[in-house]
C-alpha cells in the first residue's frame, strides 16, 4: 500500500483590503476563520477592525488570537507601523500638496484618516527640494500679517475714546476695533504691555471701579452663637459628623468647614463648648441656691 502523501496547507492570502475579503464569513470556530484573524493581525490590523470584519467583539478577537499563538506585541507594532506607512504612501500626492501649502502633517493626517507619525516619515522620504522650497514660500506668505506701529495703536485708542465720549474699557475697545478694523485688543496688550500702559500712552487714565466693602457673614462671634444654639437643640455637644447631619440643608447654620476655619480644630471647639456649658450650669446652680436662701430666711 503506497504511503499517504500529506498535502501542505495552501498559503494564506494577503488580506490588506477589507473589501477583498471574500472568506470572512467562515463558520465561527473554524480553523480557517482563526487563520484569517491571525493573518489580518500580522498585517497590522487592529483588534477593532478585525472584530468589525467578523462581527464579533474586540475581546473575543483578542482571546482567539492569543489562544492560537498570535503575533507578539513587538511584531504587531511593527506590522501596524508598516501598514500605516503603506496607507500614507498610497496618498503621497495629497500629502505633499497639503505639505507644500504649509499644512502641518498632523492636520493632514487627521483629515485624511491617516497616522500622524506615518505621514511625517512618508513626507520626509518623498519630499523633494522643490517641495521644500514651495513649503518655505507658503509659510513665509502666511507670516505676512499686518503690523501696527505704536502711533497706529495710540490713534486707534483715541478714536475709540472719541467715539464713546469717555475713556473706553478694554471690552469696549475690542468691540469697536472689530467694527473699524483697528488693531485687535491682544495686539494692543502685547505691544503696549497691558491696558493701563496703553491708555496712559495716550494721556488717558483707566477707569477705576468703586471698591466694595466685603462683609463677612460668619464672624467668630456668629459662629459661637450658632454652635450654642445647636448645643441647646441637641442637648449635647455634637461631634463633627453629628453637626454636619444636623446642619444639612439649613442656611442659618455655618458649615463645619467654616467653623473650623474660623474657630480652629473641632476638638478645641468641643472643649470650649463644654467649658461654656459647665460655666452656665454653675451660674444657674448658684442663682438657684441664692433664691433658696432668700426664701428660707423669709
Amino acid at each position: 500500500m503506497p504511503p499517504s502523501i500529506s498535502t501542505p496547507n495552501p498559503p494564506l492570502p494577503t488580506l490588506l483590503d477589507p473589501a477583498a475579503c471574500d472568506e470572512c464569513c467562515l463558520a465561527p470556530g473554524s480553523l480557517q476563520r482563526v487563520r484569517q484573524m491571525q493573518a489580518l493581525r500580522e498585517h497590522g490590523w487592529s483588534l477593532d477592525e478585525i472584530a468589525l470584519r467578523f462581527g464579533v467583539s474586540r475581546e473575543r478577537v483578542r482571546q482567539i488570537i492569543r489562544a492560537h499563538g498570535g503575533p507578539g506585541p513587538q511584531d504587531i507594532a511593527d506590522a501596524r507601523r508598516r501598514r500605516a506607512e503603506a496607507q500614507a504612501e498610497a496618498r503621497i500626492d495629497e500629502l505633499l500638496a497639503r505639505w507644500r501649502a504649509g499644512e502641518p502633517p498632523r492636520v493632514a493626517a487627521s483629515e485624511l484618516g491617516l497616522q500622524a507619525a506615518a505621514c511625517r516619515s512618508t513626507i520626509e522620504r518623498f519630499a523633494t527640494d522643490a517641495d521644500r522650497m514651495a513649503r518655505k514660500a507658503s509659510m513665509a506668505g502666511a507670516r505676512r500679517v499686518q503690523t501696527y506701529s505704536d502711533r497706529d495703536i495710540i490713534l486707534a485708542l483715541v478714536s475709540v475714546a472719541t467715539r464713546v465720549g469717555r475713556v473706553p474699557s478694554a471690552k469696549e475697545y475690542a468691540a469697536h476695533a472689530r467694527e473699524l478694523n483697528y488693531p485687535s485688543l491682544p495686539t494692543v496688550l502685547n505691544r503696549m504691555g497691558g491696558w493701563t500702559h496703553a491708555l496712559r500712552a495716550t494721556g488717558m487714565e483707566p477707569l477705576t471701579a468703586p471698591s466694595r466693602t466685603r462683609t463677612r457673614r460668619w464672624t467668630e462671634e456668629a459662629c459661637w452663637t450658632a454652635l450654642r444654639e445647636v448645643v441647646d437643640e441637641l442637648d449635647e455637644i455634637p461631634t463633627v459628623l453629628a453637626y454636619e447631619r444636623h446642619a444639612a440643608g439649613r442656611a442659618e447654620l455655618p458649615s463645619s468647614a467654616t467653623l473650623r476655619n474660623r474657630l480652629g480644630r473641632w476638638s478645641t471647639i468641643s472643649t470650649q463648648l463644654a467649658a461654656q456649658r459647665d460655666l452656665t450650669t454653675a451660674r444657674a446652680a448658684g442663682a438657684h441656691d441664692a433664691s433658696a436662701d432668700v426664701a428660707q430666711s423669709a
